[in-house]
């Protein structure tokens, strides 16, 4: 299993997977790099002699925990040559009949960790038989003997071999489908309870990650068939949300090679009425499982671009449903409604980092015509930005409704940053809803990077930053301690980025300066101003809880947090 090649000291970095690269900084890092080839090398020679005696216990544990420290230490600091070795050995193991529990979990564990790293192996590198991983799942899945106590099995065994599974499906070989289909295909009735056993089977081991000139090996030969039986559903049993994470997985790593166009309007329909939203003053019976927001909307993004009409059915859906978006329409499905906003963003920025990318993953590449451009990022941030906005003032809501405004933001942040910015202008003086400044300075927070960065998209972004400090110290009022401490972490957020130095001189000593750096010059002699009105307030507000502990006030256990959270601010 070991190559000895490792252990030549003419070995470099480039040669090994992936390394810690913050060994590299350290004053001893020779004495590191003998170190972790000393450590690998009595790894493998200790892994391949239990083979050799034919016997794992008590090694296998011992050094099998060995090579995960060893990872987490080093990183991947092995040859790709090593790594398929190492991973190959441990689904050795696992062929082993009658190996228990306990060692079946370790390999589960070390095959998850070895292969997460998918961009660093290939699939004309290594090729995993899915049956070994099928025989494994009737015993962790569906064993009944753990509860005779006639096996002792990990309370985590599950969790590992479903992560485990996760990881090794993109080896999995070109006849895997077929042979996965022939395998389940005849339990395959949707009147039939052992239908939720299957459909479970085949969305953990279909393939789903084969290039596109072997999908006719791949998903042609079942996405269509599975479809049709999705739209015959109305009932929403159980076994339906493993369908919809399979049409989630294969539309995200086939973008651009489904045509996804003639099932948008049922797509988007089974979408709506599974949220089960209350028609006037009715409420309709909630289904038996609502669909994953996450998967849903990794969906939905996976099927944009090329000018489909997914964006504009979006649109629709989020017309149809943003009333319930409103502060006043209260009620659990409002958790669902912003978190779907909040998902649907997260998804289309990893979508356009990993098109986008200098590093892209190997089964990840849509074709030019299919990759999002300008106009497709534009047209998906105006459509969120309406309903994101709306709610932003639900105070139940207001850290997703936050995290939804900052990934648009990075998406395109002069349509999002600016009417942020008048929203909290407007709201400064507004005495009857408080709430609203509370609620515009939390999402501003997560943006000062979008702030302060001056793009070419969005070169403007520097002349908001003084008036919003001076607009922003309002909110060091020692009667709101809420509105106070979301103040301070603002101003702590944006000070961290910038320099408190008066440029305004620069206007009369450089000639290349735009209209906009120069604004943004004259505007920093203000700096001045803010800091004497941000020091005053401070010392107010240090005069005033100083003075309310001398006078023993008789203060809650909530108080107390709070006075805690803003000496932390001050501090």
């Amino acid at each position: 299993m070991y190559n000895s090649e490792q252990t030549d000291d003419k070995v470099s970095d480039n040669d090994l997977q992936k390394p810690n690269i913050y060994n590299q900084y350290l004053p001893y890092y020779e004495s590191i790099k003998r170190q972790r080839l000393e450590s690998f090398k009595e790894i493998c020679e200790n892994l391949s002699r239990l083979i050799q005696s034919q016997e794992l216990q008590p090694g296998f544990p011992l050094w099998s925990s060995r090579l995960q420290n060893f990872i987490s230490l080093y990183g991947f600091s092995f040859t790709k040559t090593n790594h398929i070795k190492l991973i190959n050995f441990y689904l050795s193991i696992l062929s082993i009949k009658n190996l228990n529990y306990a060692s079946a979990n370790i390999c589960f564990d070390t095959l998850t960790q070895l292969t997460r790293r998918t961009r660093m192996i290939t699939r004309n590198d290594l090729i995993i038989d899915w049956r070994i991983f099928y025989v494994w799942s009737k015993l962790v899945l569906f064993n009944h003997d753990e509860s005779y106590s006639l096996v002792s099995i990990s309370k985590h065994i599950v969790n590992s071999f479903v992560f485990c599974v996760r990881n090794c499906r993109p080896y999995f070989s070109v006849t895997a489908t077929q042979e996965i289909l022939d395998e389940f295909r005849p339990y395959l009735c949707p009147f039939d309870t052992v239908c939720r056993d299957v459909i479970g089977y085949l969305d953990m081991f279909l393939p789903v990650h084969l290039p596109p000139e072997l999908h006719h090996q791949g998903c042609k030969l079942w996405l269509s068939e599975f479809l049709d039986i999705w739209e015959t559903v109305y009932n929403n049993p159980t076994w339906e949300q493993n369908l919809i994470s399979l049409f989630s997985f294969v539309a995200w790593c086939n973008i651009g090679y489904i045509d996804w166009e003639p099932w948008l309007a049922r797509i988007f329909t089974k979408i709506l009425k599974n949220f089960s939203l209350p028609v006037g003053n009715v409420e309709l019976k909630k289904s038996t499982e609502h669909y994953s927001i996450p998967v849903v909307a990794t969906w939905i993004v996976a099927m944009m671009g090329n000018h489909s009409s997914c964006i504009k059915y979006l649109r629709d859906l989020l017309s149809a449903i943003k009333n319930f978006y409103h502060p006043s329409n209260t009620g659990d499905f409002q958790t669902e409604l912003v978190s779907f906003l909040s998902m649907l963003a997260q998804a289309f920025v990893d979508r356009v980092y990993f098109e986008r990318t200098t590093d892209p993953v190997w089964y990840f590449n849509p074709p030019e015509s299919h990759r999002l451009h300008d106009e497709d990022i534009n047209n998906f941030v105006n459509c969120l930005k309406e309903c994101t906005f709306i709610s932003i003032f639900n105070k139940y809501h207001l850290d997703l409704a936050a995290e939804t405004c900052h990934y648009l933001s990075q998406l395109r942040p002069e349509l999002i940053i600016p009417s942020l910015v008048e929203l909290l202008f407007s709201s400064i003086d507004n005495m009857t809803e408080p709430y609203r400044f509370t609620s515009i300075i939390t999402c501003l927070t997560g943006m000062t990077g979008q702030i302060v960065r001056q793009t070419l998209n969005f070169p403007q972004g520097q002349t908001f930053v003084l008036p919003l400090l001076i607009s922003v110290l309002p909110g060091i009022d020692a009667n709101d301690f809420k509105k106070t401490s979301v103040t301070f972490q603002f101003l702590n957020a944006i000070l961290m980025l910038i320099a408190c130095v008066d440029c305004s001189s620069a206007v009369n000593q450089r000639n290349d300066l735009t209209e906009i750096e120069k604004e943004v010059c004259l505007s920093t002699a203000k700096f001045e101003d803010f800091i004497s009105e941000f020091l005053n307030r401070i010392f107010q507000m240090i005069d005033t809880l100083s003075t309310e502990i001398s006078d023993a006030f008789i203060i809650t256990i909530d108080s107390k947090m709070e006075n805690h959270q803003i000496n932390l601010e001050l501090t």
